[in-house]
């Protein structure tokens, strides 16, 4: 088991994310090494995770989020990777069986970007 393999399952063990929180996280991990490029152990990627499970727990407990500034959305949709993250976020939340709300589809695919940006520095 790898390293976020064994973060998942922490997550699910402590009762942060439930069975489905954790079929959601492995299956984004396996959308998002599969389409980006990207190893399990890139720390975009374990960052990103991090933040569906807590987005996971926030949908649960009724808990809203502050939506992202416009400007870093904006940095995102203006960038060339722009259309790539924005496939791989329909992708990756087709994928799910929970729903994330508006304000975390944002935080996702600003993460999305990011991890395609940074491949593409390399």
């Amino acid at each position: 088991m790898d390293e976020l393999s064994e973060r998942i399952e922490v997550l699910r063990s402590c009762g942060f994310v439930d069975d489905s929180g954790m079929r959601d996280l492995n299956r984004i991990a396996e959308v998002l090494v599969s389409e980006c490029g990207v190893s399990r152990n890139d720390e975009v990627l374990g960052t990103l995770i991090a933040h569906v499970a807590a987005a996971l727990k926030r949908a649960r407990d009724g808990e809203k989020i502050n939506p992202l500034a416009a400007d870093v959305i904006s940095d995102v949709v203006d960038s060339e990777v722009y259309p790539e993250a924005l496939r791989i976020q329909h992708e990756l939340l087709g994928s799910m069986e929970n729903d994330l709300s508006a304000d975390e589809r944002d935080f996702v695919l600003v993460h999305i970007g990011g991890l395609l940006m940074s491949r593409a520095s390399r």
